[in-house]
């Protein structure tokens, strides 16, 4: 399977991005779920994503696609950015039919440099509680967990149920 990673200006295919961004917000809000946390809609909150896609794009952010040959999309990580100096890292998901092929590394790897050449000096993320997967792929590249940093995108009163983390740039 030949895969395209590319960070993108604009969406070439915005319903296709918005259905993945369903999948992925399916796949956290039944984590939240499992860990005492609240019930989300992953359609509002995907309608929500689409509704905000100037912090996601240039030049306020950035948002990576993977892509097959023929434009399917299989994943996708972004970068928001939340000072001049720093950002936070969001949104990676990688479709079940891609997972276990070292992609997930790929992006994330791909956003830490992505963000270097943004000038940032740190950056930020959070996780569900229990995320295995993200919280091994974090701590393997040096994130510290924090605690919630200001400019969090989730509501405080997501706070017991997520993770936060912080990186410094060298």
């Amino acid at each position: 399977m030949a895969l395209n990673l590319t960070f993108v200006s604009t969406l070439p295919d915005p319903l296709a991005f918005e259905m993945l961004m369903r999948e992925y917000y399916q796949v956290m809000a039944d984590k939240l779920v499992d860990v005492g946390g609240p019930v989300y809609s992953a359609e509002k909150l995907a309608a929500d994503t689409m509704l905000h896609l100037d912090d996601l794009l240039p030049p306020h952010g950035r948002t990576l696609l993977v892509t097959e040959d023929d434009g399917t999309i299989l994943g996708c990580g972004v970068i928001r950015r939340i000072r001049p100096d720093a950002a936070e890292l969001k949104r990676m998901y990688v479709h079940p039919k891609a997972q276990g092929t070292g992609l997930g590394r790929r992006i994330f790897e791909m956003r830490i440099a992505e963000a270097q050449r943004m000038g940032c000096r740190a950056l930020y993320a959070d996780t569900i509680k229990g995320n295995t997967v993200m919280l091994s792929m974090y701590e393997k590249f040096g994130f510290s967990y924090i605690s919630r940093y200001p400019e969090n995108a989730n509501g405080a009163e997501l706070e017991p149920f997520l993770v936060y983390l912080e990186h410094v740039i060298a």
